[in-house]
């Protein structure tokens, strides 16, 4: 039953608890949609489009699919191409179907190839549509921060949820076409334990159940659901929109690109070449204590070949010890010998300066005062030097000035002559060109005119037929809507007649394979059901649960049979269980017997009595008035205590006057005790009464379920199919002559297009001819006799420019002259200056070395004396101990040729001593042990085949750790270029994207502290880096922009955005959706979805698809 109404009822959901006011208003959440299940018009929660395609493609896919089952495996298509498909890119997503998850009972979306908005207030479950796509693609509940375990996003009174996803495989690359055709399903079912996947081919045939396989065909088509980029939801979107923080940015960007995949993958492979080094080290210590151990090994052999040759060793070093003995000595004898030199002339100085201080002192005095005398000299001669100097440096300082007055008074002249050159060259061309340039001028005055005039002419003429073909274009498109919608109304309605032609030839051939059996009506589920029920309660039928509901339900008076089946429509196939482990068996058989359209259940305790409603129910108080519940017949107690609560039948009264029924609902005086509502069949009316008083309009359709006779249904359903094909046939001319005509007048309105174009392009071309015909600027010839007193008086100007110039040339040469005289003298005296003070330099310097010497002598004297004293008693002590080294030496030497010859080292004693202690420790434990030559020598050979080995697995490690480390720096340059290859990218895709409305800003990102500052400027003036200084519709339209940016760097089938408008106004949110569509009309290859809660408008286009959800009915 369908209501057109003036105000809109709720749906009651549906309840597992007793009997009461809860339960009577969670009864039939799915009454009404099972119901239209059965006629074929899946009633999902509201879901319009502006573009009618979704029908054509499930009734292509019903029609194609029987064709499918015939063969074994799907035939590859050429290049996997299908031209004919709009979803022509793997990946895309068709359509998806929720049942019983979080606030959807029974939902389907088909989406557009292209651009899709979905559009619904809060609540009516879009963020679920994203929930269920990442769950679906093997997302985890907790990723998509709605709630932390998935059985969590069961509706309310569910135990299980079910979501399907039809994903296209028509495209470039498709997967395993053979196996699972143009498209596949993925299903996850949902239970309070457990989920499971399922993943159909395109006939619905269950091609896999595991999760890898759906991974592997994810990955296959490049599909990342947990990338914020590729699928944004509420959550995430509200809190980017919010924060804008550097870090948050940089994270967001390099998850984005997939960058930080890379960056974790390089951090391991660091951390494993760390692994490495330490093992080679542990080897590398491995191999040096082999290499020790077989050093040992090598001098116990040695020490066994060469036992004589170590005591021939121990002698030497004992020779050695002693010659150095005797070195040493004899260097400390040298090195006394030097110092007793030192000492002996140290001490002839002393002695002197002691003993000959006056005669030195006066000797000195004599040397001061020569000094003195020749320095007055000097003086004497130094200024008088100086004095020459300074006059000849003004002579030269003259000269200077005066050449410089000269040179510039030439260089004047010079220019003046230039300029009256030119001007006389000028005159002259003038004149003898003067004639033929004023014709010159005047023809071309003549002809820049004539040209003006007609360019004039032809930018009018095309101004006028623009301004025609736009009038008519604009009358044209005024028509367009109209057709529009006239062809897609036509189109849709053929859709609907095809859609119930075939539901009606199914439950015809449903009606006459169990013709013999009333409850075939109901469909062949509803007899396996009975079945079953049959088989598993046996006996105790009473405890069987009731339903259909319809079944048991007659209605004696024909008159009222449509009326009352249109009031019991949406309870009519369901069924009634007495507790809940009855439900849960019932579910389960409904789940095994349903592929789709399951019937509802409803927990009420039985009972073997109907309620007594006498006190409750209303009277009728007219011969043509009855009471609802006294015009149904029903045995069964179980269902009419179900029916009393759910549609309170005994509160509605039946009537065929209108004026009857107005009469006891418009006043409140006259309205009957208990009575809810008055229906008028005749006239499809239903009224309630006041204080509430509304009139609603019903339409009552035939009996399906009620005592219905098989034969006189399936004539019914006969006659509807015919005219059902009738219909059709008369529509399909009509609207192939509407399209024909709706393309007839957008072919036109491109073509005036066309024609403003060009005629603008040819106004383009004209108007810059015009501006420079008339900024032309034409020469202005002066008259002939000016010209002529010009060229004499240029003339006479030369010749006097002339004259100047030899006159200020000879004056030049002169003053050249005794400037070059000038310099030669000042060039002597100064030579000569610095000589006589090079002179008195150097006697100044001899002078204060005597004075220096003279007061030594009287300051130093009784140091003097001292120092004397103790130099001598020192070398008197040093030629004592010379004698005693000469006597040690002499012995030594002695000693030492006695032991040997002498043999040269440079060894130091104590190395010596260490040696000759060694030899005879190794000659001690020689003696001592028994060493076996074979035993040492087989345990030599096989540490040195171990070394060999060891050797060889280390240099092979060392060489693979030396090209991991080349791979990994190559790696990681790669890594660095392609980070600022992405990071330039998304900065001018952002900056593109920011200048569409005058914004200005900037990417800033700083790689060690891992941050991306944003910086926007908006067209306002506000010149402020902060992103929370921004307005609201700002930071939206910033956001946008980054993941515009964003975008360009990765490729995805499919983007979902959901609330990108949440913080803007109108103006905001026009601009930045329409920077959205133009971004999906430039890149038709991607599928686009965005979410929003505000009811945009959108201009009508092909590829743009609106979803309008409703709220969901709880």
């Amino acid at each position: 039953m369908v209501r057109g109404k003036i105000r809109k009822k709720q749906l009651r959901s549906e309840s597992d608890s007793d009997d009461g006011p809860a339960s009577k208003k969670r009864l039939t959440e799915n009454a009404e949609v099972e119901d239209n299940i059965e006629n074929e018009e899946m009633n999902y929660e509201p879901s319009t489009s502006s573009a009618a395609t979704a029908e054509n493609r499930s009734v292509g896919n019903s029609n194609s699919m029987r064709g499918w089952v015939r063969r074994e495996s799907f035939e590859e298509p050429s290049m996997g191409l299908d031209v004919d498909n709009p979803f022509n890119r793997c990946g895309k997503i068709i359509s998806m179907r929720l049942r019983n998850f979080m606030c959807h009972s029974n939902f389907r979306i088909d989406f557009g190839p292209n651009i899709n908005f979905l559009v619904g207030s809060n609540g009516s479950g879009k963020s679920a549509v994203i929930t269920a796509l990442a769950l679906a693609m093997a997302a985890s509940a907790r990723s998509t921060s709605r709630a932390s375990s998935i059985q969590k996003l069961i509706k309310n009174g569910e135990t299980t949820a079910t979501i399907e996803l039809t994903l296209s495989n028509t495209g470039v690359r498709p997967y395993k076409y053979n196996m699972y055709g143009p498209h596949m399903t993925v299903i996850r079912h949902i239970r309070q334990a457990s989920s499971t996947y399922e993943l159909k081919d395109a006939r619905r045939q269950t091609v896999s159940r595991k999760l890898d396989d759906i991974r592997r065909m994810l990955l296959y088509f490049g599909i990342s659901v947990e990338n914020p980029i590729f699928v944004l939801n509420q959550e995430a979107s509200r809190e980017f929109l919010k924060d804008l923080e550097p870090a948050s940015n940089y994270k967001l960007l390099m998850k984005a690109t997939q960058l930080d995949l890379c960056a974790n993958s390089l951090t391991q492979c660091h951390e494993q070449s760390e692994h490495f080094n330490q093992d080679v080290d542990i080897l590398q210590m491995k191999k040096k204590k082999l290499s020790n151990a077989c050093r040992e090994e090598e001098e116990k052999l040695t020490m066994l070949k060469n036992k004589e040759a170590i005591k021939v060793q121990l002698k030497d070093a004992k020779t050695m010890l002693a010659w150095l003995k005797v070195t040493r000595i004899q260097t400390e004898l040298t090195k006394m010998e030097h110092s007793l030199k030192i000492i002996e002339k140290k001490n002839c100085e002393l002695l002197e300066k002691t003993t000959q201080k006056d005669l030195t002192q006066d000797s000195l005095s004599k040397q001061v005062e020569v000094f003195n005398a020749a320095k007055e000299e000097i003086q004497k001669r130094y200024e008088a030097q100086d004095a020459k100097l300074r006059s000849a440096k003004r002579v030269f300082q003259d000269c200077l000035m005066k050449g410089s007055s000269i040179r510039a008074n030439i260089n004047n002249v010079d220019k003046r002559l230039k300029e009256e050159e030119a001007t006389y060259e000028g005159c002259k061309r003038h004149m003898n060109n003067y004639h033929a340039d004023y014709t010159e001028v005047k023809r071309l005055r003549e002809s820049n005119n004539a040209k003006l005039v007609e360019l004039k002419a032809k930018v009018e003429q095309n101004n006028n037929l623009i301004a025609q073909l736009r009038e008519e274009q604009n009358d044209m498109k005024g028509r367009l809507p109209a057709a529009k919608e006239h062809v897609e109304y036509v189109r849709n309605e053929l859709v609907q007649l095809q859609k119930k032609e075939q539901s009606l030839q199914f439950d015809m051939e449903s009606l006459l394979r169990n013709k013999s059996n009333k409850m075939s009506v109901y469909g062949d589920n509803a007899l396996k059901v009975a079945m079953a029920l049959k088989n598993q309660y046996g006996k105790n039928d009473h405890l069987m649960p009731r339903g259909p509901i319809g079944m048991y339900i007659t209605v004696p008076n024909s008159k009222y049979r449509d009326l009352i089946e249109n009031q019991l429509s949406h309870c009519l196939r369901s069924y009634i269980v007495n507790s809940d482990k009855d439900r849960i068996s019932l579910r389960a058989i409904l789940q095994r017997t349903y592929t789709s359209g399951i019937p509802t259940i409803v927990t009420s305790a039985f009972s073997n009595r109907v309620y007594n409603v006498s006190k409750h129910k209303v009277q009728a108080s007219g011969p043509n008035m009855t009471v609802l519940m006294d015009e149904i017949r029903c045995d069964d107690p179980v269902v009419m205590n179900y029916l009393i609560d759910t549609m309170r039948i005994e509160t509605v009264l039946v009537t065929d006057s209108k004026e009857t029924a107005e009469f006891l609902t418009s006043n409140s005086e006259n309205i009957p005790p208990n009575m809810s509502r008055i229906l008028v069949p005749s006239l499809g009316l239903e009224y309630c009464p006041s204080p509430n008083y509304a009139v609603y309009s019903i339409r009552i359709n035939s009996a399906r379920f009620i005592q219905v006779n098989v034969d006189d249904r399936i004539q019914q359903m006969n006659a509807e199919q015919t005219n059902v094909r009738e219909r059709s046939a008369m529509l399909q001319p009509q609207y192939a002559d509407f399209k024909r005509a709706l393309d007839i007048d957008i072919q036109a309105i491109k073509q005036k297009s066309v024609q403003i174009e060009a005629h603008h392009s040819e106004i383009t071309k004209s108007l810059p001819k015009i501006m420079d015909i008339e900024n032309f600027e034409y020469r202005e010839l002066p008259a002939l006799n000016v010209l002529e007193t010009h060229l004499a008086s240029s003339a006479e100007k030369m010749e006097k420019c002339k004259q100047e110039y030899k006159h200020f040339e000879e004056q030049l040469r002169e003053i050249n002259e005794r400037k070059a005289l000038a310099e030669h003298e000042v060039n002597g005296e100064q030579s000569a200056l610095h000589l006589i003070n090079q002179k008195a330099l150097e006697i100044d310097a001899e002078q204060q070395e005597l004075q220096n010497k003279i007061r030594d002598l009287d300051r130093n004297f009784e140091e003097n004396q001292r120092r004397f004293k103790r130099t001598n008693e020192l070398m008197q002590s040093m030629l004592g101990e010379q004698k005693d080294l000469k006597m040690n030496l002499e012995n030594a030497r002695q000693e030492a040729e006695k032991v040997g010859d002498f043999i040269e080292t440079n060894k130091t004693e104590e190395k010596i001593r260490d040696k000759i202690s060694n030899y005879k420790a190794k000659i001690k434990h020689f003696e001592s042990m028994n060493i076996v030559s074979e035993e040492v020598q087989s345990k030599l050979t096989s540490l040195h085949e171990n070394l060999q080995a060891l050797t060889e697995h280390l240099n092979q490690i060392l060489s693979i750790v030396e090209k991991l480390r080349l791979a990994y720096r190559t790696r990681a340059q790669r890594f660095i270029r392609s980070r600022f290859h992405f990071f330039t990218m998304v900065q001018f895709q952002f900056k593109q994207a920011l200048a569409c409305r005058r914004f200005d800003g900037d990417l800033t990102p700083d790689h060690k502290q891992k941050t991306l500052e944003i910086k926007v400027y908006p067209p306002s003036g506000n010149k402020t880096a902060n992103t929370k200084s921004l307005s609201g519709g700002e930071r939206s339209f910033t956001t946008v922009s980054l993941l515009k940016g964003l975008w360009s760097t990765s490729d995805h089938p499919f983007y979902f955005l959901d609330e990108y408008d949440v913080f803007t106004d109108e103006v905001n949110r026009t601009f930045i959706t329409k920077l959205l569509i133009q971004e999906g009309l430039d890149f038709q290859n991607r599928q686009y979805c965005f979410l929003t809660p505000q009811d945009t408008k959108v201009d009508a286009h092909p590829l743009i698809k609106i979803h309008k959800l409703a709220t969901p009915e709880h």
